[in-house]
């Protein structure tokens, strides 16, 4: 060294030439190497980084694929494997989504029996890879490389099946994905030059070669190593081979396992469905077009050392700030941020390349990030469609999310809301332990249902049933908890309200019945007792069993009315009725009954409508509600009467069943008084129910009223709580316009009962007929007794029947004539013939719905012998 310090300057200079031709050469050689280091490590990222994002959009169609068959198998019209029902959803799905062949659900055998295309002969699958898989693990599976027998066209398959409740495979249901739709999703349209996409299934077949070489889609690829060892491996790699067209590149393959579609039912172990497999040129000819160079390294030195700085600073300017902000975009991408992009170039080489194919891949990412939004708002929008509250729970008893009709039903302003909360702060604190029990056996694998109290956040109460399965929400998560369900508070009401309606009609069937036959009875024993105790004058000790045995009779008949009155088997005389003026004289009665504790107060409407009732029967009615009351208050109180016209429509006669929408008069009887709890309010209206002490009530006040209102075509309803007092609605239909006033025929004098016409009796009970043969013929009659129809028109046709100036008759009669067919043949012989009718039963020819037809006369058993009497001069004068 000493020695070239002491040289001359020429020496010096060539030393110095020398050596930076020697240290050109070495540091040319080492930048050539360099420089090819770098190009095959950036083609080797390319690749690797393809690799990753081809990798990501086959998971995303297999996520698709397996979310579409999760969606589909929540239907119920899926699960009730109804071939039409089954098509149809099957039909919305391949209508929906892209890129499906056919979708559908085959039998455990493998026969298809739901399909979205319809196909032209039957088709089985038990042959097919997905089918076999299914079957033997129970669980989601991908198929091989098949051609769709529906339309022949190349596809994929991916399966999953439909247990029964004892685990059994019920159905299994598949989507067919086709191979072209795959490739045009998988393929980047700019790739590296020379860059190849090849996509092999589980067994190595062929799906897709792009660009298209001499292998066709199916044929088995695994005569090439690279396609062998994708279709073997269980991980990623990236490693440099040689392709099926001979050329060197960088392979990077992906494997897709079923796993990763996170939904729940994929078996534990992962099951591949395809391998994608990414080649990028390996960038060797640089290298080669450089070597060159080495041959000349002094003047390569020379010539480096001339633009050492200049090279630098260009590859810092042309690689390393490029490089530096494709990491940086790269990191963003990675956060999620699709938005991100490279400054747009015009450059032509590897920088360039792989600026443009990032910002092509991002641009694709974000297209698929705007597709995977628009699919989870389509399946929002089909929960939210759901008219049921659809929910899901962890197993923290946590919402996860809810439908609009789930937070609606909770009263919530918003889904953001309930997401997080406790769903035990909505259960009826009763139903907690049960529902507890329920989430944590659905979790564990049980499908079940339940009913219970929902409370929503306004403190209201609602009965609801839900019908809840296990869901996995991600691919390593523990299952979590998913349910439909449905309020079933108004149908609940109904069917009470229904079954309440019907058991009163029974119970009034049965009692109408057993007052038909008791009045007969009632007849002979009340007119027999009135006989004796007018017989028996001299002798009072017998006079006076008599009078014990008319007065016990007298209570039957009595019973008996109100038993009809509450079967709706009473006979009433409706007419025009003004209501208000009924309640204006009725309140000076009541209130004498009721005492100077109970004040009563009487709020009339002007203008109020006229209603179409018996007046005897409302002013009964009025006072059973009076007298009801004033029991309820037993230290005095206040009792109110008001009327109102009012209009029910259709949406309180859909929540009261037994109400008719319409124009209605509302009589509204309140009191101070004690209240009902809801049990006795239930039951209120039932015969013989009283919660009186024994012997002070009969318990039919409250049926007999029921049994007028629903007579007369009204409406009755009670509201009361305890301590708040009761308030009883009776609503009475508008009658119509022009319902002329009934004329009731003027009383006839008692002096005025005796008589000697000829009187025909028709009954059928032999006692009754001799009970009132006698008593007509105490009364001076002249009469005629015939047991049945044909009989009494064998006496009509004698000479005897134009003697006859009335007929007295029972209704129902044996044999093929009742009272009113008689009285009509009879009246055809003799025009001017009188008829007075007698019956005990009021469904009958004379009697419809409870009032008597125009024009006709009718002595309604029991009867007293003044009644019998009077009521035949009324006749014999009408």
């Amino acid at each position: 060294m000493l020695a070239y310090f002491k040289a001359g300057v020429t020496a010096r200079v060539l030393g110095f030439l020398g050596l930076c031709l020697a240290l050109g050469g070495l540091v040319g050689v080492w930048t050539i190497e360099q420089y090819q280091q770098v190009a095959e490590k950036l083609a080797f990222e390319s690749s690797k980084r393809l690799g990753d994002f081809t990798g990501s959009i086959g998971t995303q169609i297999v996520r698709n694929g397996f979310s579409t068959l999760q969606a589909m198998s929540g239907f119920q019209r899926v699960q009730g494997m109804n071939p039409k029902d089954c098509s149809d959803v099957s039909r919305f799905f391949l209508n929906s989504s892209l890129g499906y062949s056919n979708i559908g659900a085959v039998t455990p055998a493998g026969d298809l029996y739901c399909s979205a295309l319809t196909a032209p002969h039957p088709v089985n699958h038990r042959d097919s890879l997905w089918f076999r898989r299914t079957i033997e693990t129970g669980a989601p599976a991908v198929g091989n490389f098949q051609t769709n027998p529906v339309n022949g066209r190349q596809i994929i398959t991916f399966s999953m099946p439909l247990k029964n409740p004892d685990g059994s495979i019920a159905q299994i249901i598949f989507a067919s994905l086709e191979t072209a739709y795959i490739e045009g999703v998988i393929r980047l349209p700019s790739l590296p030059a020379g860059s190849t996409v090849t996509v092999i299934d589980q067994d190595g077949n062929l799906l897709i070669d792009h660009p298209a070489g001499s292998a066709a889609p199916g044929e088995n690829m695994t005569h090439w190593p690279i396609a062998a060892r994708a279709a073997a491996a269980a991980t990623r790699f990236v490693m440099e081979g040689t392709g099926l067209d001979g050329a060197r590149r960088f392979y990077a393959s992906t494997g897709i396992y079923a796993r990763g579609a996170l939904i729940p039912g994929i078996a534990t172990q992962p099951t591949k469905s395809i391998s994608i497999i990414i080649g990028v040129p390996a960038k060797r000819d640089i290298a080669t077009l450089l070597t060159p160079l080495k041959a000349s390294g002094a003047a390569i030195g020379l010539v480096f050392l001339l633009i050492l700085t200049g090279t630098y600073v260009f590859l810092s300017r042309t690689m390393l700030r490029p490089i530096r902000q494709i990491h940086a975009a790269a990191r963003q991408l990675r956060r999620g941020d699709f938005s991100v992009r490279l400054p747009a170039t015009t450059r032509r080489d590897e920088i360039g390349t792989l600026s443009n194919s990032f910002n092509e891949m991002a641009s694709a990412l974000a297209e698929r990030d705007t597709n995977l939004r628009q699919t989870s708002e389509r399946l929002r929008r089909i929960l939210d469609t759901e008219p049921g509250c659809v929910k899901i729970l962890d197993r923290d008893l946590r919402f996860v999310d809810i439908n609009r009709a789930g937070a609606e039903l909770m009263c919530a302003p918003d889904i953001e809301s309930v997401r997080g909360a406790d769903v035990l702060d909505f259960v009826a604190e009763e139903d907690h332990e049960r529902f507890r029990a329920h989430i944590l056996s659905v979790i564990d694998g049980r499908k079940e249902s339940i009913t219970y109290q929902l409370v929503d956040c306004n403190g209201e109460r609602h009965w609801i049933e839900s019908h809840a399965a296990a869901i996995r929400l991600a691919d390593d998560a523990p299952h979590a908890y998913i349910a439909i369900s449905r309020d079933k508070t108004e149908e609940l009401k109904t069917a009470a309200q229904l079954v309440q309606a019907q058991k009163m009609e029974s119970i009034g069937r049965l009692t109408g019945g057993v007052a038909h036959d008791f009045n007969n009875l009632l007849t002979v024993m009340l007119g027999n007792a009135e006989v004796l105790v007018e017989r028996l004058a001299d002798r009072p000790d017998l006079r006076h069993l008599a009078g014990m045995i008319e007065q016990a009779a007298q209570r039957g008949s009595e019973l008996t009315h109100r038993m009809l009155a509450f079967a709706r088997r009473q006979v009433l005389r409706p007419s025009e009725l003004d209501v208000n003026t009924l309640v204006t004289q009725l309140t000076d009665l009541i209130g004498r009954t009721l005492g100077e504790d109970v004040r009563v107060r009487l709020d009339t409407t002007p203008g109020l409508w006229h209603v179409s009732a018996d007046p005897a029967q409302m002013e009964s009615a009025l006072l059973n509600l009076a007298l009801n009351a004033r029991d309820a208050m037993p230290d005095g109180g206040m009792l109110t009467i008001e009327t109102r016209n009012v209009h029910l429509d259709a949406d309180y006669a859909a929540l009261n069943p037994a109400a008719a929408p319409g124009d209605y008069v509302l009589i509204a009887v309140s009191d101070s008084g004690a209240g009902m709890t809801p049990a006795v309010m239930e039951k209120a209206f039932d015969p013989f129910f009283t919660t009186k002490p024994a012997g002070k009530g009969s318990g039919l006040g409250l049926s007999m009223v029921y049994g007028f209102v629903k007579q007369s075509q009204g409406h009755i309803k009670i509201y009361s709580e305890p301590g708040q007092g009761t308030t009883i609605r009776i609503y009475l239909p508008k009658s119509a316009e022009g319902t002329a006033v009934r004329e009731i025929p003027e009383t006839v004098q008692e002096t005025d009962v005796n008589g000697q016409e000829t009187i025909l009796v028709v009954e059928d009970e032999e006692a009754v007929r001799a009970y009132v043969c006698a008593q007509l013929r105490d009364l001076g009659y002249r009469v005629l007794e015939a047991p049945h129809a044909e009989a009494a028109l064998a006496i009509f046709e004698s000479e005897d029947g134009a003697s006859i100036d009335l007929l007295f008759t029972d209704v129902v009669l044996p044999g093929g004539l009742n009272g009113r067919h008689l009285a009509e043949r009879a009246a055809s012989l003799h025009p001017r013939l009188k008829v007075l009718y007698t019956t005990g039963y009021t469904e009958n020819a004379v009697v419809h719905n409870g009032k008597l037809d125009a024009g006709v006369q009718l002595l309604t058993k029991p009867y007293r012998r003044a009644d019998l009497a009077r009521q035949i001069r009324q006749a014999l004068f009408a």
